[in-house]
């Protein structure tokens, strides 16, 4: 095994950004080739990581800890780590993000550009994937936004500035208030173990937390005040009602491989900073504000499906229904067990996938029509069948149809939800028979978006339109394959993140 591996991992995008600013901008097949063959590079590592996983223990591998600000008492490390939680979304960091790549082959402006910030951005989601020291994760959450925010900013539609800006400042702000509470998680820490020592290491910060001797430092009402600073947090990125609105608008003006990438990954490490973090550190508060979080899910769930059914914009309704699919995982969350934190987990990365398919359709359709709106389109079936096929089965995945992915997750966040604990969430069967609501409303809107666009009477101005170019059937048979592998073969999930499951439990009694 390759030495400080997960280091080669998040850094090589970062080389090769560099290697790219060497390159003069008018060689962009050149540019296009470095950062095509940095991206598969790094999902080849992260393929080795996941062979080399040891699936028995819940226990962190692949550590590395390394001094990087040390002053006495205080201390921030270079830490990183993987465990069955984050090695999925490592692997599907580095896949969705490669068949972007490939998907945004067809930019012509500011090439050079376009993939320097791509491959940063990539560097930032790998870094916050696998860093154990909070203000490590922090400063890797940061780097994620700079660059979409240029990407959106330069390469976007219309309205661009707009949508740019806004992203930037939900999703600075939530940094800004995720900052915060790291330094109170960490200030409190501190006076918990008498001023020994200071450190912003998630591992020891949960032993810190764990101890009952510290209960007179680290009261309920502290514990209660730094969950839900970081359940704000995070709810600002996975976007989590009300605080939604920045979402919509990013997507609609992003570049197509941009909004792979934000639907694909970015939204995910909501979710993963709210159990790695706030579940990891605070299991009894997550665990208290059970209800609260099912409620807000189910709100998602429901919110978004009918925001979704009134759309007239089809990547617009789109990035309503990952609102809504970003709820089961709230929803899989707050059940506490074993089969719904699965579920959560499992939608992170289904959703990951599917969102990516479904964005990429619609940036191919609307590359060909150069309309996306609903009532303008339909029956591009007829003229561009593979399209309107893979469209099609992108709509089933998100569905849940049986066989792909989608169906999977949402099963197991509703047997868990089902199977709750009523001391800890009251009324479960309730909040799941609502959630399952938003299923049925997937359907009408998916269903109705896919008949209205590929069948029925064709526009004469679509009949010569060009069906799908060799290179597009790379991202296309990729993501469809893989949520077809878990949708068939979901053990091949579930080995990895079972044990980190069970450990998650055990640290609230479940």
């Amino acid at each position: 095994m390759i030495g400080n591996i997960l280091s080669w991992l998040i850094f090589l995008p970062l080389a090769g950004a560099l290697l790219i600013l060497t390159i003069p901008k008018e060689n962009k097949n050149v540019i296009r080739s470095i950062a095509a063959g940095t991206s598969i590079i790094a999902l080849l590592v992260s393929l080795i990581l996941w062979g080399a996983f040891d699936r028995s223990t819940a226990g962190l591998q692949f550590y590395q800890a390394i001094p990087w600000l040390n002053f006495d008492f205080f201390a921030i490390y270079y830490e990183v780590g993987i465990d069955g939680l984050s090695v999925p979304l490592v692997v599907l960091t580095t896949i969705v993000t490669t068949l972007a790549i490939f998907a945004s082959f067809t930019i012509n402006n500011r090439v050079k550009e376009f993939y320097v910030w791509t491959l940063v951005l990539l560097t930032g989601m790998l870094g916050v994937f696998v860093a154990l020291d909070m203000f490590l994760f922090f400063l890797f959450f940061e780097l994620t936004l700079i660059p979409m925010f240029f990407i959106i900013g330069i390469w976007g539609g219309k309205e661009r500035g707009y949508a740019s800006f806004k992203f930037l400042l939900y999703t600075g702000l939530g940094s800004a208030i995720m900052f915060l509470a790291f330094i109170a998680m960490a200030v409190k820490g501190a006076a918990a173990v008498g001023y020994q020592y200071f450190t912003f290491s998630i591992p020891m910060l949960a032993e810190i937390y764990a101890n009952p001797e510290v209960a007179d430092v680290l009261t309920s009402g502290v514990r209660a005040a730094l969950f839900l600073a970081l359940f704000i947090a995070f709810a600002v990125k996975l976007p989590i009602f009300p605080f939604h609105t920045w979402l919509p608008n990013a997507h609609v003006e992003a570049p197509t491989a941009a909004s792979m990438i934000l639907a694909g990954v970015l939204l995910k490490m909501g979710g993963y900073g709210l159990i790695r973090v706030g579940i990891g550190i605070l299991p009894d508060q997550a665990a208290r504000f059970a209800m609260l979080i099912a409620i807000l899910g189910v709100i998602n769930i429901i919110y978004g499906a009918l925001l979704a059914l009134v759309q007239t914009d089809l990547k617009r309704l789109v990035a309503f229904s990952s609102i809504s699919h970003m709820g089961i995982v709230l929803v899989g969350i707050a059940s506490f067990t074993a089969a719904g934190i699965q579920g959560a987990i499992f939608q992170l990365v289904s959703h990951g996938f599917i969102s990516a398919l479904l964005f990429f359709m619609v940036g191919a359709l609307y590359e060909r029509t150069k309309t996306r709106t609903i009532s303008e389109l339909g029956g591009l079936s007829k003229s561009v069948p593979i399209l309107a096929g893979f469209t099609l089965a992108a709509a089933m995945a998100s569905v849940g149809l049986p066989g792909l992915s989608g169906f999977v997750s949402e099963l197991l966040a509703f047997i868990g939800v089902f199977g709750a604990d009523a001391a800890i969430l009251p009324g479960a069967k309730v909040i799941g028979v609502i959630a399952g609501l938003g299923i049925i409303l997937t359907a009408a809107y998916l269903l109705w978006a896919v008949q209205r666009t590929t069948f029925g009477q064709l526009n004469d101005k679509y009949k010569e339109l060009q069906d799908a170019r060799p290179l597009e059937y790379i991202p296309m048979i990729g993501l469809l394959g893989f949520s077809i592998l878990i949708g068939v073969y979901p053990y091949i999930l579930s080995d990895v993140i079972n044990v980190t499951v069970l450990d998650i439990l055990s640290k609230i009694g479940g």
